[in-house]
């Protein structure tokens, strides 16, 4: 099994559950039948319905309470769900307080999966629909002081961002047919598209969230590719950024 994604068996009949690298975890969706008879679909928005209940609920209430003062007990009894299912859905406070961000990044894996387009395509087509997706300015910004106000809430969300980067790069040597390890090129480009995304972010904010965020995401994707250039552009200047460039005796 891949270490990006692993498949595990749900203690219930016909059910999966995807875990990402993160550990985030997509709410359970059924492969088989269901012994209550329930239709699957109906049941799949069930859970999709009571899962941003919780993440609402949660909102909510760390914006009233403080994020520490906040138990799982407290979001699950005001959600009327249990604490059980909380854990079953989130994993934990902390990936509850970031699920907007780790649902992105499983949106990410997806557009990443797309092969009928270069990977900076598909890249732009993420960071447009999340862009799209975001609920408000003011929700936004709320979420944004909490994560850092709470080291643990950095430190996830930084861990986010590391896989996001580690599976853009990967994506970009593949398309290139070389060795992600060795692909000095294809890391540097994913860290400056996901740092230029997370800064415009920051920028937005700033601005009072009157500037067209899209617009923002797409301008410093352009800056990242116009400055690095191609592959074979940044071959040609800097060897040292492709496999196999620089075949130099460090020593000399």
């Amino acid at each position: 099994m891949s270490p990006e994604c692993r498949l595990r068996r749900d203690k219930r009949p016909g059910v999966v559950d995807w875990i990402g690298r993160s550990g985030a975890k997509v709410p359970a969706v059924a492969t088989g039948s269901d012994t209550r008879g329930e239709p699957r679909a109906l049941r799949a928005r069930k859970q999709q319905r009571a899962r941003q209940q919780a993440i609402e609920t949660a909102s909510r209430i760390f914006r009233e309470r403080g994020y520490d003062e906040t138990s799982l007990e407290d979001i699950a009894t005001d959600a009327e769900m249990s604490v059980s299912s909380l854990l079953r859905y989130f994993g934990g406070k902390e990936r509850l307080a970031l699920a907007h961000h780790i649902d992105h990044l499983e949106s990410f894996r997806r557009h990443l999966a797309e092969s009928d387009k270069p990977v900076l395509e598909r890249w732009r087509a993420f960071i447009v629909d999340q862009a799209s997706s975001l609920r408000s300015y003011n929700s936004y910004n709320e979420e944004r002081q909490l994560i850092v106000s709470v080291p643990g809430l950095l430190r996830l969300l930084s861990r986010i961002q590391l896989d996001q980067q580690d599976e853009l790069a990967a994506g970009f040597a593949r398309e290139a047919g070389v060795d992600p390890d060795e692909d000095l090129y294809g890391r540097l480009l994913a860290a400056l598209l996901v740092a230029g995304n997370e800064a415009v972010y920051i920028q937005w904010l700033r601005s009072g969230g009157k500037r067209d965020l899209a617009a923002m995401c797409l301008a410093a994707v352009d800056f990242v590719a116009t400055r690095l250039g191609t592959r074979d552009d940044a071959a040609q200047e800097i060897p040292s950024l492709t496999p196999g460039g620089d075949t130099r005796d460090p020593s000399s």
